[in-house]
């Protein structure tokens, strides 16, 4: 602490026992007065009484001053108020007896050296000091006597002593309160202060006219000043120009004194940057100092540039930057109001981009990706602010023209069509070939066929595609001809009343294991039976079920269909195993999760037995989703196959985040393995990563002799394809594989 910090304080006694000089001049003044007192008549003494009181006095300043530049206390510290006794028994002398009279008038001085004590010294000291207050009384009665001394001054000394010995401890007592509370206000303040100042979020205190009275360093941290910059200026000084949220604030905090008032509002910072801050208010009310409204102020950039991502994410593509589909369809609600009231105005414009998939299984994702982006581009700069575009599928995007006629709408979708040609053109590889079908319906045109505008441009788009790709199909209007893709519509049909009429085939393709060349389990694949018997395979079909939403049904049919012929197998064979392939739309639907369940307890299948396929395309849309449906069924006991592995660049991604048990090499690799050094390379280090993780392989495409030496070289573990077995149905799958043992096909000799 420094020296003239305890200067300041008289009380510093109790904490280091060192008096400072503000509390030593009052009685330095005092014992002056009562040297001069005696120097003036009608006192009359001798010099030498004068010159030893003025000496007194001297030395009791020097021990005073030696005391005080010491950092410890010590025996000099109570020296100068015992050197005080005898300079106050020369005084009384001079002031009384010595003159002859039979009282001091200067008796009183002896309560100097006893406060001093009282204040500064301790409880032993102050008995000492109150021995000696008698002795100041009596020695001078003893020593020198009548005539000068009688017998009132006997008592004068016993009524000094007694109030000395009476006073001295209550006055001590009285500065020890004083000083034990003044800490603790002190304590108590000094927090208070820390708090204010080391507060983790920025406080204000201001005048009830919105003046800042002090500010606390966060605050002033936020604003970029230091804290004595602010005081003195109206907190509305701070605010970002052209908003009055701050004084609307305090005017109602004003008129609701009891309430806390919230607010949010944004602080102009030295560097011209807007903050965006949360403000929480109340009025502290003061009968001394009058009414302070206190307002705390928290930086909120942060949680207010969250907010605004979440919004933006929550209407935009995360990719593109577009509109997404939940926003478009929003726009759209809202531009078909419009029409409703006004009439049917503007045009839309559906895309969808041509041999895309073939970016993504050929040059990844990220060159897909980037392609997108692109294209996203070129039709932002195609259309107009007041129109909308989103990206409302994969490769699937929306134009919304506002304000356009049927003219318009083709010169649009024949610019979209003409620039993503144009600029595919400038790529290389795979990406020269993409281009765009674009299928545009006006809002009138929708009117007409009382049918929905998207479902319209959907199948116009179809027609697109149909009539050669990389074209515009324009619904025209006042033709009461839809579009042709209402074909599609056909099919839906067809795969809904086979749906409710079981018209469904499932076919079984043998897995032969590379170690025993037993056929211990197959591969179920479907197909649709057509009015003239014929059976249609999935691919002319399938990709209308995902569109319009019926997979989860058709997976439903499947997988309660090949769990009813796997108990019927297992009786032939009772450790066969049977695979079923399960689209992305299932994964997680509690239909087929119940249906998977169901169909365990009935039909008394081991759930090991069924082995569910995920194909990558499957899994890509959502793989948060495909793991948590692993996970429930993994927890039944049922096993995972990851299938068309290295049909694209995410197939380790898939490898890292999803449950499985077999790893089903894709075709491509598998067809060519025996010539190709590269495919055979590719394969082998799938298999040696399968192994490492514990996990079993299956070839797919396995149509030669020769392609399955290579596999079995490279450690493969089982082998499908049709040299092993075409599908078949059921009955003959029995009859060829089970009855009968299969023989293993010829391996060409080492």
């Amino acid at each position: 602490m420094s020296r003239s910090r305890q200067h300041a304080d008289p009380l510093l006694w109790l904490r280091n026992g060192k008096p400072g000089v503000g509390l030593a001049v009052p009685f330095a003044a005092v014992a002056l007065a009562c040297l001069g007192v005696i120097l003036v008549p009608p006192y009359v003494s001798g010099w030498w009484v004068y010159a030893l009181a003025g000496l007194l006095l001297v030395a009791v300043a020097a021990l005073f001053v030696l005391a005080v530049r010491r950092p410890e206390r010590t025996w000099l510290d109570p020296a100068p108020a015992y050197l005080m006794f005898p300079f106050v028994a020369l005084v009384h002398h001079a002031s009384g007896g010595a003159a002859g009279g039979t009282s001091s008038g200067l008796s009183a001085s002896v309560l100097l050296p006893i406060l001093w004590l009282a204040i500064t010294g301790t409880r032993r000291e102050l008995w000492v000091a109150s021995g000696l207050t008698v002795l100041v009384f009596l020695l001078p009665i003893v020593l020198i006597g009548a005539p000068e001394y009688v017998w009132g001054d006997w008592r004068r000394a016993a009524v000094w002593s007694t109030v000395a010995l009476v006073l001295a401890p209550v006055v001590q007592r009285i500065v020890h309160d004083l000083d034990r509370e003044t800490r603790r206000a002190r304590t108590a303040n000094e927090r208070v202060e820390r708090l204010f100042d080391n507060a983790p979020h920025g406080v204000a205190l201001l005048d009830p006219a919105g003046t800042v009275v002090r500010v606390n360093t966060a605050l002033a941290v936020i604003v970029g000043l230091e804290p004595p910059d602010m005081v003195g200026h109206p907190f509305t000084s701070f605010e970002t120009p052209g908003e009055d949220a701050i004084s609307d604030h305090v005017e109602r905090l004003m008129s609701h004194r009891s309430e806390i008032m919230d607010a949010e509002c944004r602080l102009r910072d030295s560097g011209g940057n807007d903050v965006a801050v949360a403000l929480s208010s109340t009025v502290v009310q003061d009968p001394q100092i009058g009414d302070i409204v206190m307002v705390n102020v928290v930086d909120v950039s942060d949680r207010r540039r969250y907010l605004d991502r979440l919004a933006h994410l929550a209407d935009h593509d995360v990719l593109t930057g577009l509109a997404n589909r939940r926003r478009f369809e929003s726009e759209l609600e809202r531009h078909l109001d419009r029409c409703r009231r006004h009439g049917p105005t503007g045009a839309l414009l559906l895309l969808d981009l041509d041999n895309f998939k073939q970016v993504n299984d050929s040059l990844g994702h990220n060159a897909g990706d980037q392609l997108l982006v692109t294209i996203a581009g070129l039709l932002r700069r195609s259309i107009r602010t007041t129109d909308v575009v989103a990206r409302v599928g994969g490769d699937e995007f929306a134009i919304m023209l506002t304000d356009a006629d049927q003219a318009a709408a083709q010169r649009v979708a024949d610019l979209v069509v003409e620039r993503i040609r144009d600029h595919a053109a400038t790529l290389d590889g795979v990406r020269r070939h993409v281009s765009a079908s674009v299928g545009a319906v006006t809002f009138a045109a929708a009117s007409e066929h009382s049918a929905d505008i998207l479902a319209l441009a959907d199948m116009t788009m179809y027609d697109a595609k149909e009539s050669g790709r990389n074209r515009v199909a324009l619904l025209a209007e006042g033709e009461g001809r839809g579009p042709r893709s209402s074909m599609r519509l056909q099919w839906q049909s067809r795969i809904e009343e086979a749906l409710e009429h079981d018209r469904f085939a499932l076919h079984f393709q043998p897995i032969m294991d590379m170690k025993t060349g037993r056929i211990d389990s197959a591969e179920v694949l479907l197909r649709l039976r057509g009015e003239d018997g014929e059976l249609v395979p999935p691919g002319r079909f399938v990709y209308i079920a995902e569109r319009a939403g019926l997979m989860p049904r058709v997976d439903r049919w499947v997988l309660d269909r090949s769990l009813e012929m796997l108990a019927q197998l297992r009786q032939i064979v009772p450790d066969f195993c049977l695979e079923v392939n399960i689209s992305g739309a299932s994964m997680g639907d509690p239909a087929v999760e119940q249906t998977i369940l169901s169909a365990l307890q009935r039909f008394d299948v081991d759930p090991h037995a069924l082995i569910l396929e995920i194909t990558e395309t499957s899994a890509v849309a959502d793989v948060a989703l495909a793991r948590e449906f692993a996970e429930r069924m993994a927890a039944l006991g049922c096993r995972f196959a990851l299938d068309d592995f290295g049909a694209g660049f995410g197939s380790f991604y898939y490898l890292k985040h999803l449950i499985f048990d077999y790893v089903k090499i894709d075709g491509e690799f598998v067809a060519h393995v025996h010539r190709s050094s590269v495919d055979r390379t590719i394969v082998r280090s799938i298999v040696g990563i399968a192994r490492d993780l514990g996990k079993q392989t299956v070839a797919e495409f396995v149509s030669d002799p020769e392609i399955l030496e290579v596999v079995r070289a490279e450690g493969v573990d089982y082998a499908q394809g049709f040299l092993i077995g075409k599908p078949v149905p059921m009955d003959v799958f029995i009859e060829e594989f089970l009855l009968v043992p299969a023989p293993v096909p010829a391996v060409a000799a080492d």
